[in-house]
Formats: structure tokens, C-alpha cells, sequence
């Protein structure tokens, strides 16, 4: 049997309707859930992993002496590893889409961040991560590239490297917290 032009037309449009997806499927899970704020990972997470590192390098001058503190065992530099991994991994952490500052109308808690007025409301943070986020992204990234350096001077079990990393990794942070937490400095 011979089909027409138009038969033919229809015929090719009715397959090709047909080899055609159907209805799309309603989207998938995020891959992430965003539960915790970033005050709940800072607070957590990075400061923790933080003040680990800072505190398992130095000079201790006290009643019994001055003595220099790094890790010497295998377990203490385990133990100083897990904060430079965490440190790092949190980093991506801060940078999941839809994560809040803190829950809606939390202030500035004097017994977890700071005294009130030293750093902005969090809703005024949030704000400045959102017109800023490339901004937010590139500083997350230089936190991670700075616990990246510390885990390769753990890895070498280099303690003199791993206090100047100390130096630069509070740079980090407080470049960061000048930009998005502090209030604008008030001419004297």
C-alpha cells in the first residue's frame, strides 16, 4: 500500500510524537539537605576545627617554663589531621544553596558569637552573602585552599609549617568576617 503526501506527513508525526518522552518526572531531591545555619557549622565545624590547628602549635610560656607545643605522636597528629580534614570539607558546607545564616529573626547570641553590636544581625549577613555570593564563594575557597596548605604540612608532620599556615588561616577568617559579619567601621 502506497501512502500520500499528507498520510504520509501524518504518519511520520504520529512515530515521532510517539518516540517522544512522556510526561517529565517532577525533579529529583536535592542531593543535599541544608538543615544546619552557618552560625550551627561556624560554631561546630569550623571554629572547632579552627582553634585545633592554632592550638596544637606554638610557644607556651608559663610557672613551669617555656616550652614549644606540637604534636609528637602518631595519634596527636591524627588527632590534629581530623581538624584540618574537617576544616576543609566544611568549606563546602558554607556554600549549599538555601543554607541561612540562622533561623529567622535570631540576633547576635553574646554566649556564641560575639558581644552584641561587634558583629551584624544575621539577617543583615545573610543579605550581604546573597548580593555577594561570588564573593563568599572565593573567600570559602581560600579557607579551603588554607586548610588544604595545613593538611600537607600535617601530612609532613612539619609543625614549624603547619604554625605560619596558623598565621594565614586567621587572615582568612577575619578577611571574611570583615566583609560579611562586621559592622561598617564608624569614622572617630
Amino acid at each position: 500500500m502506497k501512502l500520500s503526501g499528507p498520510v504520509m506527513f501524518l504518519a511520520v508525526a504520529i512515530v515521532s510524537v510517539g518516540c517522544q518522552a512522556g510526561p517529565s518526572a517532577p525533579p529529583a531531591d536535592p542531593p543535599f539537605r541544608a538543615t544546619s545555619t552557618i552560625r550551627e557549622v561556624m560554631q561546630s565545624v569550623v571554629a572547632p576545627s579552627a582553634q585545633g590547628l592554632w592550638d596544637s602549635v606554638g610557644r607556651i610560656s608559663d610557672a613551669k617554663g617555656t616550652r614549644d607545643l606540637e604534636p609528637r605522636t602518631d595519634e596527636e597528629w591524627a588527632a590534629v589531621r581530623r581538624n584540618a580534614v574537617s576544616l576543609l570539607e566544611s568549606t563546602n558546607l558554607l556554600l549549599i544553596p538555601g543554607r541561612h545564616v540562622a533561623p529567622a529573626g535570631a540576633q547576635t547570641l553574646k554566649a556564641e558569637d560575639a558581644e552584641p553590636g561587634s558583629e551584624l544581625p544575621p539577617a543583615e549577613i545573610e543579605k550581604r552573602l546573597t548580593q555577594n555570593w561570588a564573593t563568599w564563594t572565593a573567600m570559602a575557597h581560600t579557607l579551603h585552599d588554607s586548610a588544604s596548605e595545613a593538611l600537607k604540612a600535617i601530612d609532613k608532620k612539619d609543625a614549624a609549617w603547619l604554625e605560619r599556615n596558623g598565621g594565614d588561616l586567621d587572615a582568612v577568617c577575619e578577611s571574611c568576617h570583615l566583609v560579611f559579619w562586621y559592622p561598617p567601621a564608624t569614622p572617630r
